[in-house]
């Protein structure tokens, strides 16, 4: 009876063990077989950089070059490699290799890199038709920014701001309010590398007459846009708005000293995220007067404005270790106090102040 049953269960074990083995081979085969292909790739790679880096050097350079003959493989690497040198040149060093670049089919080429499904693909005919900024491609590009894949999309409204970055603010600034998969980061660096004067006044009109969503959505932008004029522009949000997440996020970004009435008067706002950013603004653009302000709002109902205030108030100038220590003696207010110890404890003043 064991026999019976017990040759058909070797047999198929054998199977089993033959099958694993095979493909562990195969797997090892086919390891070795893409490592070879990565090293050819390297290779190949390493050769048209030796070859083409010092060619674009030269040409950007303004000398006349013999350009040799492109194969095939090498176009995708010679690509990259013009983008990167595009991406540090500028004047007449730009447009000598657009011009090379030409005369390569690498403006063809990236056209034809906009229509493919590789989303690295995609992102390289974005970034090359922006180095070549022709205006003719403004509606394939327009098209491209509003695809709803962030690095794609980013590319493109980079392309677009190359090609006419007063024309693109608008449409850029529109597919940021309307879609939510681009970071406030990302698109802010975006608008710093464009001319000032081209996207700032589309950027406070949005900002300035926009929705609350709109708001929201274009304020932390200042933090990595530079717009001129911004102080003003939060000037007079802190002074007319009456939302208190636009408050706080203006207030958190003022700098200027020409606010500093409405910042006061905000200090006794009645919600508390606007409290605590208006003691973060008296702390950096608040005088001597403010002191009492903030040793005021140390006794606030609210946790978060308590330790703004003590934060703000023992960051101000002249606010030196010895002013601290006589502060926490004469602060009666028990909330006060301990908010007081624990800021001193973060800035390791602790042990002074209870001497």
């Amino acid at each position: 009876m064991f026999d019976t049953i017990s040759d058909p269960a070797l047999r198929l074990a054998a199977g089993v063990g033959a099958t694993a083995i095979a493909l562990t081979f195969a797997m090892a085969a086919a390891v070795i077989a893409m490592r070879m292909h990565a090293l050819r790739l390297a290779r190949r790679n390493a050769a048209t950089l030796a070859t083409w880096r010092p060619l674009l050097a030269r040409a950007a350079a303004g000398e006349v070059v013999d350009v040799p003959h492109l194969p095939a493989a090498q176009c995708l690497p010679l690509l990259l490699l013009w983008n990167q040198l595009q991406e540090s040149l500028r004047g007449e060093s730009h447009d000598r290799l657009n011009v090379l670049g030409e005369r390569l089919g690498l403006y063809t080429l990236a056209r034809r890199l906009e229509d493919s499904r590789s989303l690295a693909a995609r992102v390289l005919g974005h970034a090359t038709l922006g180095h070549f900024a022709i205006a003719s491609d403004w509606q394939r590009l327009d098209k491209g920014m509003q695809e709803l894949n962030t690095p794609a999309s980013l590319a493109a409204a980079r392309a677009l701001l190359r090609i006419d970055a007063q024309a693109a603010a608008p449409h850029v600034l529109e597919r940021y309010l309307a879609h939510s998969d681009w970071p406030a980061p990302r698109v802010g660096t975006l608008l710093r590398e464009s001319p000032h004067e081209a996207i700032a006044a589309t950027f406070v009109q949005r900002l300035i007459g926009g929705s609350l969503y709109e708001r929201l959505r274009l304020l932390p932008l200042l933090r990595f846009a530079e717009v001129p004029n911004i102080d003003s522009v939060l000037d007079r949000l802190v002074r007319t708005s009456r939302e208190p997440q636009v408050l706080s996020i203006a207030l958190r970004q003022l700098h200027g000293p020409a606010a500093l009435a409405d910042v006061r008067k905000l200090a006794a706002h009645q919600d508390p995220l606007v409290r605590s950013a208006a003691a973060q603004a008296l702390g950096r653009i608040g005088a001597g007067d403010d002191h009492d302000v903030l040793l005021s709002m140390m006794s606030d109902s609210n946790w978060w404005v308590r330790y703004r205030a003590a934060q703000a108030l023992l960051g101000m100038p002249r606010m030196g270790a010895d002013d601290v220590v006589q502060l926490r003696r004469t602060v009666g207010d028990r909330y006060a106090r301990d908010m007081l110890d624990q800021v001193m404890a973060e800035r390791g003043l602790a042990a002074q102040g209870r001497g």
